[in-house]
């Protein structure tokens, strides 16, 4: 770990002032490949004494560094780590581990892949090295035998062997699958059109921001959102939307690219999407995966689209009606709030 930090030193120093005197703002690429180059020690002195400096005091206190496992924990979690029986997720939401049998989880994780209009067996196969892998995420939230059983079970953890009712969100997993460079190109790309969907919420902190400094004591503010958002998205809709916000914004992409290029690549990625799952591939034929780069933007700016034909067709009720819908409805991905 301290020899990727004295790396990244000596790389800062050695490019920092080429960057600034060669490099116009307008020219900076928008991505970079990672380098696993090993620069040589610089001739500056002071940064050669920081780093050794910094690199014997983590050696030294590394040697005083006590475990906080006592042995019974450490081999219980070895225990469970090789137990092939079982398989360990985290929960969708909550932050809890979910310890589950392992053929449970593959019968519900292949029920899911029964789902023909969302997936179908390919044979095209990728290599070890750019395959991405299906798995799901339980979502004990939402399983209403695990509420019962929280109820009635005063205990650190709940067990329950075979919940009826327990689903799963689906991901598709693979940092160094066959799209995964271009959707992080994409995404980087849609993100500054994010900004110009006027529902649009970044964080907590900003929707803090829109809420009125005063409420009329008769004011209601109403949430909702959108099930299984990402799955639900046909390749259609998606471009078309994006399409819209291309078209319909003025100095917000590079121009170094062109509108044709960013569809092309969008399409690419959603019609490419291939993955891996108990020693079958799967194609899947509609909607994004959540876990590649692109879907939260992707998600944003469909939905966006979604809410200019709203705010249009509700221009029929009145301009008042329609202007303060357009105000007051705020979305952070799918989750919608209005006041």
């Amino acid at each position: 770990m301290f020899n990727e930090f004295g790396r990244r030193l000596r790389i800062n120093y050695i490019f920092c002032e080429d960057n600034e005197e060669n490099e116009e703002e307008e020219n900076k690429p928008l991505v970079r490949n990672k380098s696993d180059w090993i620069p040589k020690p610089t001739k500056d002195k002071d940064l050669e004494e920081t780093i050794k400096t910094l690199k014997t005091n983590s050696l030294t206190s590394n040697k005083n560094v006590k475990d906080n496992l006592t042995r019974e924990e450490k081999t219980a979690l070895q225990n469970l780590k090789s137990d092939k029986s079982i398989i360990i997720k985290e929960a969708d939401k909550g932050n809890a581990v979910v310890i589950m049998d392992r053929e449970y989880y593959r019968d519900n994780i292949l029920n899911m892949l029964q789902d023909e209009m969302s997936y179908e067996v390919t044979d095209k196969k990728l290599d070890r090295q750019t395959k991405s892998y299906f798995y799901g995420l339980p979502k004990i939230h939402k399983s209403e035998e695990i509420s019962n059983a929280i109820s009635e079970q005063n205990s650190e953890y709940i067990e329950l062997l075979t919940p009826n009712d327990l689903k799963f969100r689906p991901i598709v997993g693979g940092p160094n699958s066959v799209t995964q460079n271009l959707s992080h190109f994409i995404d980087i790309v849609l993100k500054p059109l994010c900004r110009e969907v006027p529902s649009f919420i970044r964080d907590d902190l900003e929707f803090l921001n829109h809420l009125p400094k005063t409420v009329n004591p008769n004011s209601e503010l109403i949430t909702f959102d959108i099930v299984s958002l990402y799955t639900n998205i046909p390749h259609d809709l998606g471009i078309t939307a994006v399409k819209y916000w291309l078209e319909n914004t003025e100095n917000v992409i590079e121009n170094r690219l062109t509108k044709e290029f960013i569809l092309a690549s969008l399409k690419l990625i959603l019609e490419r999407n291939i993955f891996y799952f108990n020693g079958t591939f799967y194609h899947q034929k509609k909607a994004t995966a959540m876990g590649t780069k692109m879907a939260p933007s992707y998600a944003t700016l469909v939905l966006g689209y979604l809410e200019q034909l709203l705010y249009e067709k509700n221009e029929s009720y009145g301009n008042e009606f329609a202007i303060s819908l357009r105000q007051n409805w705020k979305r952070f991905l799918d989750v919608s709030f209005l006041s």
